[in-house]
């Protein structure tokens, strides 16, 4: 095998390497961000888990959570079946709206 060839096959060999390190270095990244998410959740977060359920987190342990989903309706479930945290909406900028006035 002549030098020409031997470069060849290793850029043909990093052609399809290279994707697939980028692609998991990404999972990796993602998969910090939402370990660091779960851990980092306190009582009275808003969460969103896997199923799509919102709730107000009630109380924490060590793997679980006690989440209430409506008044009186608190279920145990693990921290990793949260998806996201509910950011509070932020306030609009003109809260107040000034009354119209007739002006004729």
């Amino acid at each position: 095998m002549g030098p020409m060839e031997l470069i060849f096959l290793l850029l043909v060999l990093a052609l399809f390497m290279l994707p697939t390190f980028l692609m998991m270095r990404g999972q990796r990244k993602r998969q910090a961000q939402v370990e660091q998410l779960q851990a980092s959740i306190v009582p009275g977060d808003r969460v969103v888990n896997v199923s799509g359920f919102h709730g107000t987190v009630v109380s924490t342990g060590e793997d679980t959570l006690e989440v209430e989903l409506a008044p009186g309706t608190v279920v145990t479930m693990e921290r990793a079946g949260v998806m996201r945290r509910v950011e509070p909406a932020a306030p609009l900028a003109d809260d107040h709206p000034q009354q119209l006035t007739d002006e004729q």
